[in-house]
């Protein structure tokens, strides 16, 4: 566009100096005098959108430390050149990327970060870098992070320490883009995934630490059955010892035990009155023994 209205004033110039007739020259007059303005107007201010910045080319002195903001900025016509950049939060997400852990174990997971260029450094950022840092700042740094703290967790306990290592990879990737003129918004890993041989492997432990915890109840289940028994005929065995000790000292009980060695059959016992002889006898109606 510069160039177009720049070239346009040029030639109106060249009319006015090269045409003999009046109102030839007047017209090329008036032809660079407008698009001289416009071209003035257009090199000399510079529109800055919202949620961008400019980058300051000096034909003299290289990239500038001033950045433009948003709105109408002025420039020097054909010294200065500005290069527009969207500042804005950009996001990146890796799926399934790859790491090993500290016990040789293959593990996938996705990671998702979001990150913005410094407003004031984007001179340096451009100067060192260029625009295209997502793909040479961000994702190597990202990668390396992920696969470093990976490495250092044995993979059964990974899941478990899932946040210390989003936090270790968070505080490594902030500090590594800080130092290249960027900012870390957030950084988020997700959907940690293992090798189909080891998640079959961690099923096949789990259904073996079932069966030995099921066989462990059963035991125990086993052992308090048992107690109870052995309890229960304790108890028994204390009543009918007691028993047997009280009658034991008791004469009538001595005799009473003569008379069934005498007559085993014997459902009644006669005792004379006056005397503490027993007799063994049947009750009326009933068959005499032999």
């Amino acid at each position: 566009m510069d160039i177009l209205l720049l070239v346009s004033a040029v030639a109106g110039l060249c009319v006015f100096a090269a045409s003999k007739v009046a109102a030839a020259r007047y017209g090329g007059l008036v032809v660079f005098g407008i698009f001289g303005v416009l071209w003035m107007m257009n090199s000399l201010a510079v529109i800055i959108q919202p949620g961008h910045a400019g980058v300051v080319f000096s034909r003299a002195n290289g990239v500038e430390k001033r950045v433009l903001g948003p709105g109408l900025n002025f420039i020097i016509p054909i010294v200065e050149v500005v290069y527009p950049h969207d500042c804005r939060t950009q996001n990146l997400s890796f799926s399934n990327e790859e790491a090993v852990s500290s016990d040789q174990q293959v593990v996938h997971t996705n990671i998702t970060v979001n990150f913005h260029p410094k407003v004031s450094e984007l001179g340096q950022l451009y100067q060192e870098v260029g625009f295209d840092y997502e793909e040479k700042i961000v994702t190597p740094v990202v990668r390396e992070a992920l696969k470093a703290e990976i490495a250092k967790q044995a993979v059964d306990r990974l899941l478990a320490n899932r946040e210390a290592v989003s936090q270790s990879i968070r505080e490594y990737v902030g500090k590594k883009l800080e130092e290249r003129h960027l900012q870390m918004d957030l950084i988020s890993l997700t959907n940690i995934r293992f090798s189909p041989e080891y998640q079959q492997a961690v099923e096949l432990k789990q259904v073996a630490l079932q069966q030995a915890e099921a066989k462990r109840n059963d035991l125990i289940k086993a052992k308090v059955e048992a107690d109870i028994t052995r309890t229960g005929a304790d108890a028994e065995a204390y009543k009918i010892t007691a028993i047997e000790k009280a009658l034991g000292n008791s004469p009538d009980f001595i005799r009473l035990e003569a008379v069934r060695k005498l007559n085993p059959n014997a459902s009644v016992v006669y005792v004379p009155h006056g005397s503490s002889i027993l007799m063994p006898g049947t009750l009326p109606g009933e068959p005499q023994s032999k």
